[in-house]
């Protein structure tokens, strides 16, 4: 592994160790078992040599770290049928921008089922260029 990966690797062991603790702030148990599970996750790994899974485990690693910070959310008993959402300022995000990303896609989606259809009919690159300016 070279010096760089293993230094992404280390970078995102400690930041999911982090992330665990800020998420699970007041839960002591579940902060014990999500570190224990990050610490044999990434023990299991230790030996792999492959770049490209290397990679691949650094993503995961990532998309849980943003996972746990986006999705997780902890509640505390105040009363025998009350809770308290606790919310994180990490937590809040601007939806429009999320709505906005996902009319995006389905433009994209769209689009690429014109393109798709077009090819079926035996149309050019070119052509199919020339469609969409129209």
């Amino acid at each position: 592994m070279s010096i760089s990966l293993r230094s992404q690797v280390l970078t995102h062991y400690k930041k999911l160790i982090r992330t665990a603790q800020a998420v699970f702030q007041n839960d002591p148990a579940r902060i014990y078992s999500m570190t224990q599970g990050i610490r044999e996750n990434f023990t299991h790994y230790k030996n792999e040599k492959d770049e490209k899974t290397i990679k691949e485990l650094i993503r995961a690693a990532k998309d849980t770290d943003s996972f746990l910070r986006r999705e997780v959310l902890q509640t505390i008993q105040t009363d025998e049928n009350t809770y308290r959402l606790v919310i994180k300022p990490y937590m809040l995000f601007d939806n429009t921008r999320l709505i906005r990303t996902c009319e995006d896609d389905e433009k994209e989606h769209q689009h690429e089922e014109e393109e798709e259809k077009a090819r079926q009919e035996g149309l050019s690159p070119c052509e199919i260029a020339a469609q969409k300016l129209k």
